[in-house]
């Protein structure tokens, strides 16, 4: 019923929120320089102990937030569909980063997908982030603003509270 689908939206939160740890994690790890002595699967022994303590981390966390994003969304629904808005934005962040990339603009030369290369340094450039920020600032507002807040049930709280 209603509350099993409560119990799979939070794992599948939880789930989400972890991978996100571990992109996050890695993100941070590949930019530090190499510390520490010895590889653990191909990674430096110090970026493998950042990427693991990102991930442990972040499930960790989303066990206690869990329950604070149940609650905010249960009282700001529009939240929901602003969230899905937010990651698919932050994907065409990263399809611009891919586009741009010197790796990628020597495997499509001279194929048709020639014409989607961007300069190189076009991300981090000042109009694109103002661009990319304004955009997911508007997409967080409009999911706050989009639906009037509504009275939490508190039945609703009740069942998620004795299952987090």
């Amino acid at each position: 019923g209603e509350f099993w689908r409560t119990v799979a939206k939070i794992e599948f939160a939880d789930l989400a929120f972890a991978v996100d740890s571990i992109l996050a994690a890695v993100a941070l790890a590949v930019a530090l320089p190499d510390w520490g002595s010895g590889e653990i699967g191909g990674l430096n022994t110090g970026h493998f102990i950042v990427i693991l303590t990102g991930g442990l981390m972040g499930v960790v966390l989303m066990r206690f937030a869990a329950r604070v994003f149940v609650k905010l969304l249960a009282e700001r629904p529009g939240l929901e569909t602003a969230a899905f808005a937010i990651v698919a934005w932050v994907g065409v962040k990263l399809a611009v980063l891919a586009l741009e990339h010197p790796k990628y603009h020597a495997s499509i030369e001279g194929t048709i997908f020639e014409a989607l290369k961007l300069p190189e340094g076009f991300a981090h450039s000042t109009p694109w982030q103002a661009f990319f920020w304004t955009v997911m600032v508007g997409l967080a507002l409009w999911g706050w603003f989009s639906s009037p807040k509504t009275k939490p049930n508190p039945d609703a709280e009740k069942k998620v509270d004795q299952n987090l």
